[in-house]
């Protein structure tokens, strides 16, 4: 290269800008290590386009070329300004004409088809753009932040200067090159600047929010598991929460209401400040505060009324900041406490399934709730939603434990009062089982001798479950223990156990019970029943099944009550069996109970079986009718049959 070569590239601009671009390249860089999300990306690609364009012009110096970039710098600094005003639409807008101009450009430079003018036309092109994007910051720049205002603004003023200055003085003029040009390498660098301040600006706020979102929650769980760790009470749970709702969204009064599924009904279940009523109260209540506070702790809606209840039903929140302007929220009256000057409610949500509603409120006098508190509020609401899903879900928890427990033990009671081996008799075989069903051990079954030729057999099943049934059935066999070895009929004998017992259990555990007695020697039967299922007895001579029922009230719940006695015979070869409901209502998986008329088959299937094969075949013949089907009542079967 020679020496006035040299020279002129010394003379000309290329030197300034290569200066510039360096310097530029630096602060970008700078920039770049403050920008962990690379969200200057775009104007450093755009600063690099400019420079490869500064580039090829020192080796091609054609204004096309100068003119074609721009439009694409332009289309790109529109559109990454623009988007970030929110207007995506438009800055998509304007590159799609700015791309329409370049290829225009190119094929007017290559085929020319315009008429020869003073200037380019294609050169109007950035100055509209510097255009747009000034109109967008005046429309817009009320709401925008204080660096996105400046971020817009340096993109605005840098454009349309450079854009006037490549209009009127033209693509070949050395002014442009040496000073317009360089200065234009500034607006990206300010932009990138001025937006990176904004998206940190960002990141800050919305880190102290949910710094303080934290906050709230951990005051929210410590309050709500309080309640968890000591009463284990919903209505303490819920206070404590409307307590922390109440003071982190800086309110004067606030309510948990739950829904009734079964009712479709919202109920108030908590109250905490001052909560002047929002819907309208009777008309006939009085204007009096304390009876109005009263009214609202019990209030009640159906869903879909009042805002609670639309609150309720459609999952959507409510916020009037002005409520004595809003027409959802009724006016009671002129009186302070029932005004009320902002509310808040949020529904609250599990799994999009509304349990409640959480509303807030602030009296006239202060300040409305802002679009932040409204939005702390349903942050709260979501996770107190998620508080009160798991206390009922740890208070099934914990009644499903203590019901099982409480099984537990009436199971033992139970495995001590039935006979654990059964006698066998020259003229008479036994065979009994019984399979409790969880949750429930109220069945009772028990074989008496007498005397030596006689034998009474017992069946019954107390309603309820647990301890307390246990402790009846317990009841029930002492008294038939103690009066046994009496001359009485089985019917006076149900009639004293009947005396001994009312009054002195609750009337939902009373029991049924069915007594046999039998003469071994003679086959002489008598039968009385308590509101017992029927007697089932296969007669051999006739090889079929009878049924004997004598209706009647369970035992504990009329004291006078006296009970009717049957006789019967049974023969050589005759069964007789005593079962509880749980047998015959046995249900399988579709439904079906396995019925009396089942049970009559099984037995006479089982006609030539010994008393003890006779109860295992009924049991195995019930196991394979319910299969899996978890059952709810204990089943126990009785079984004696005649050999002589």
């Amino acid at each position: 290269m020679s020496i006035p070569s040299i020279e002129q590239i010394l003379e000309s601009p290329l030197p300034i800008k290569l200066i510039v671009m360096l310097g530029m390249s630096l602060v970008f860089l700078y920039v770049r290590k403050r920008d962990t999300e690379g969200f200057t990306s775009g104007y450093f690609y755009l600063f690099a386009l400019q420079a490869v364009r500064d580039l090829m012009f020192a080796v091609f110096p054609v204004p096309q070329i100068y003119l074609v970039s721009d439009l694409f710098v332009f289309a790109a600094l529109t559109y990454l300004a623009a988007a970030s005003l929110g207007v995506r639409a438009l800055a998509a807008g304007v590159s799609v004409v700015n791309l329409a101009a370049a290829i225009l450009c190119l094929v007017d430079y290559s085929m020319p088809f315009l008429p020869s003018l003073p200037f380019s036309p294609f050169s109007l092109v950035p100055a509209l753009d510097a255009a747009v994007l000034a109109i967008l910051l005046a429309v817009r720049g009320r709401s925008l932040d204080r660096a996105l205002m400046n971020a817009g603004t340096v993109a605005a003023g840098f454009g349309a200067a450079y854009a006037a200055a490549a209009f009127f003085l033209g693509y070949e003029h050395s002014l442009l090159h040496k000073l317009a040009v360089p200065l234009f390498y500034f607006w990206p660098l300010g932009t990138a600047f001025y937006q990176l301040e904004t998206h940190e600006g960002q990141l800050v706020r919305a880190l102290e929010y949910y710094e303080g979102a934290v906050d709230s929650i951990y005051n929210l769980s410590v309050e709500t598991g309080s309640a968890m760790r000591k009463s284990f009470a919903i209505s303490d749970m819920l206070d404590g929460m409307a307590r922390v709702v109440v003071a982190e969204t800086d309110a004067d009064g606030g309510a948990v209401l739950l829904v009734d599924e079964f009712e479709d009904v919202v109920s108030v279940r908590s109250v905490q400040g001052r909560f002047p009523p929002p819907f309208k109260l009777p008309e006939d209540l009085p204007r009096k505060q304390e009876r109005v506070d009263a009214f609202v702790r019990h209030a009640q809606f159906k869903l879909g009324e009042t805002l609670f209840g639309e609150a309720a039903k459609t999952g959507k929140p409510i916020f009037a900041p002005q409520a004595e302007e809003d027409g959802r929220i009724f006016t009671n009256g002129p009186e302070d406490f029932l005004r009320i000057g902002s509310l808040m409610a949020v529904p609250l949500l599990v799994e999009d399934t509304v349990i409640g509603v959480l509303a807030v409120e602030r009296l006239p006098a202060r300040d409305p709730f802002t679009e932040g508190q409204f939005d702390h509020l349903k942050t709260l609401a979501n996770f107190g939603a998620l508080q009160i899903s798991n206390f009922f879900s740890f208070q099934e928890a914990r009644e499903r434990s203590e019901r099982e427990r409480a099984a537990n033990i009436a199971a033992e009671i139970q495995g001590l009062i039935v006979p654990k081996k059964l006698p066998d008799f020259p003229a008479a075989s036994l065979g009994a089982f019984t399979a409790p069903a969880i949750g429930v051990s109220g069945d009772y079954f028990d074989i008496l001798q007498t005397r030596k030729d006689r034998l009474l057999l017992a069946v019954g099943d107390v309603a309820g479950k647990g301890v307390a049934a246990a402790l009846v059935m317990v009841m029930v066999r002492s008294i038939l223990h103690l009066v046994a070895n009496t001359d009485k009929d089985a019917s006076t004998m149900l009639s004293w156990i009947n005396r001994g017992i009312t009054g002195k259990i609750e009337m939902d555990h009373y029991a049924t019970l069915g007594l046999v007695d039998v003469n071994l020697a003679t086959g002489e039967v008598e039968y009385a029943n308590a509101g017992h299922q029927p007697l089932l007895i296969y007669r051999a001579q006739e090889d079929g099944i009878e049924s004997v029922e004598l209706k009647s009230i369970p035992i504990g719940v009329e004291r006078g009550m006296n009970y009717a006695r049957k006789p019967l015979k049974l023969r050589a070869g005759d069964v007789l069996l005593l079962y509880t409901d749980g047998v015959v209502e046995a249900m399988n998986a579709q439904g079906r109970q396995f019925g009396r008329k089942s049970l009559g088959s099984s037995l006479l299937r089982c006609r030539e079986l010994s008393a003890r094969e006779t109860a295992l075949k009924i049991r195995s013949d019930l196991a394979n009718f319910v299969g899996d089907t978890r059952q709810h009542d204990d089943q126990t079967v009785l079984v004696l049959k005649m050999k002589l």
